[in-house]
């Protein structure tokens, strides 16, 4: 019943996003800072789905063999779910209607939903068996989110439903691979 609510939750800030996407992509337009830039730079340098392989180590070194299936799982759905999105979306990137520079982004039409964001988030259950882990882990999809607002390769709306969509993928994951394992957490 918390996931029903969870996603509930998710849903509504994803229509309340919408009506401040503009807002937002102003905000950054009219505020940027060196240091931000650079920060921001840096992880749209970062390909998404480079963080699985990254997840598989880390797993690896904690001995959580029974989680490389869910995880081999949410990178496959990641994969084709969000790309299929927004091939059908095609949604223009707010850099080229609010005048943010080119970050050499060849997709320009394919903003929503966050591929990051998406990848970021379809991993966060994968770090529950650790609290440390998994907060450090909530950080890095955070600071993941403002960076593709900050940058203008993303609106508001669209990290918010890569987040969305990413956590459902890693919920989907876990749950398929219990099914297929016969009990996994």
């Amino acid at each position: 019943m918390k996931k029903v609510y969870f996603y509930s939750i998710g849903v509504l800030l994803l229509v309340i996003s919408f009506f401040l996407d503009n807002e937002v992509a102003n905000f950054f337009v009219d505020n940027k800072i060196n240091f931000l830039d650079g920060i921001a730079i840096l992880i749209h340098s970062l390909e998404a789905y480079m963080l699985f392989p990254f997840v598989l180590i880390i797993l690896l070194v904690f001995r959580k063999k029974n989680k490389i299936l869910p995880l081999l799982l949410a990178f496959v759905f990641y994969l084709g779910i969000t790309q299929l999105i927004k091939v059908i979306a095609a949604r223009p990137r707010p850099f080229t209607k609010f005048n943010f520079s080119d970050l050499g982004e060849a997709d320009i039409n394919r903003s929503f939903p966050s591929g990051h964001s998406a990848a970021t988030a379809s991993v966060i259950r994968f770090f529950e068996f650790n609290r440390i882990l998994l907060w450090v882990w909530i950080g890095i999809t955070i600071l993941v989110i403002f960076s593709r607002v900050y940058l203008g390769m993303h609106y508001l709306s669209d990290v918010v439903a890569g987040f969305i969509l990413g956590y459902f993928i890693g919920d989907l994951s876990i749950f398929l691979a219990e099914k297929l394992q016969g009990g996994y957490f």
